[in-house]
């Protein structure tokens, strides 16, 4: 059977002009265009893989979103707990996408940093068993909502591969170099885009099954200093401060006990010079 140049030609430019829609109703149109196109051409008849009234159905959406969030939690040993938040992450069916572990140049006291991925499905659970490790410092959990990006990813992803398909069925036809080239160049440009658009949605499915959460975890010296919440904490506190208020009193006195020691020394030998010179004075008027 031999292609027709016009038809071809209509073929081709219905394709390509699949590439800007971004809406299910431009999906619905665009696919018309093909189907009229395709049904021009003598002796081919392809059966259509999208139901012509597509854009008149009412479709169900299911809302999806992207989690992030972060913990802060204080420990008596980061390192170990931070062996703990990965089983636990990982018994849930998570994974530990980055971990680090330092030390504080001034407390020398160890913290740890872990960047977790949790299926959604199990965040709630998840986060509860890492709270029981230690004490709860911070807290804060996020949502974004792409609803909107994966419906326009899987609707332009639906053309192109039914334009894919329509390009191969010409491809099999084409009975000149010419017919054949442009084919498989309109068929290439299309295979690509629809490469990158699946790879953005298999990132963001990815996104949206498992939450992002940062964990820091770190031991209770450099803790930060919450303030009283009751009658009693506020004794408590109070007398921690006297008590440190003293303790930096002594230090701040044994650190000018050397100075004091010199400048007598100092104080004494100028007082020996003095009087050594006011005698001989006296003694040599």
């Amino acid at each position: 059977m031999t292609l027709r140049p016009t038809a071809l030609a209509l073929t081709l430019l219905a394709s390509f002009g699949l590439a800007g829609c971004a809406t299910t109703g431009d999906v619905a149109t665009e696919e018309m265009m093909v189907s009229e196109s395709v049904e021009a051409m003598p002796g081919m008849a392809i059966e259509e893989s999208m139901p012509a009234d597509m854009g008149s159905r009412d479709i169900a959406v299911e809302r999806r979103q992207i989690i992030t969030g972060d913990l802060y939690l204080t420990v008596e040993s980061p390192l170990d707990a931070a062996d703990e938040v990965q089983q636990i992450v990982e018994a849930a069916g998570g994974r530990v996408d980055s971990r680090s572990e330092y030390t504080d140049w001034e407390t020398e006291a160890p913290s740890a940093y872990l960047w977790v991925r949790i299926p959604v499905d199990s965040l709630t659970d998840t986060l509860a068993s890492i709270e029981e490790l230690g004490t709860l410092e911070s807290k804060s959990v996020n949502n974004s909502d792409v609803t909107l990006q994966v419906v326009d990813l899987d609707a332009r992803i639906g053309v192109l591969e039914s334009s894919i398909e329509k390009l191969s069925e010409l491809q099999a036809q084409a009975t000149t170099t010419a017919e054949l080239i442009e084919v498989e160049a309109a068929l290439s440009q299309r295979q690509a885009e629809l490469d990158s658009l699946t790879s953005q949605r298999n990132y963001l499915t990815d996104q949206v099954q498992y939450a992002s959460i940062g964990v820091q975890l770190s031991s209770p010296d450099v803790a930060p200093v919450r303030d009283p919440g009751s009658f009693l904490d506020g004794i408590i506190s109070g007398w921690n401060a006297l008590l440190a208020f003293f303790a930096g009193t002594i230090v701040f006195f044994g650190f000018i006990v050397p100075w004091v020691g010199l400048l007598l020394a100092l104080g004494a030998v100028v007082w020996v010079v003095v009087t050594i010179r006011r005698r001989r004075k006296r003694e040599n008027p």
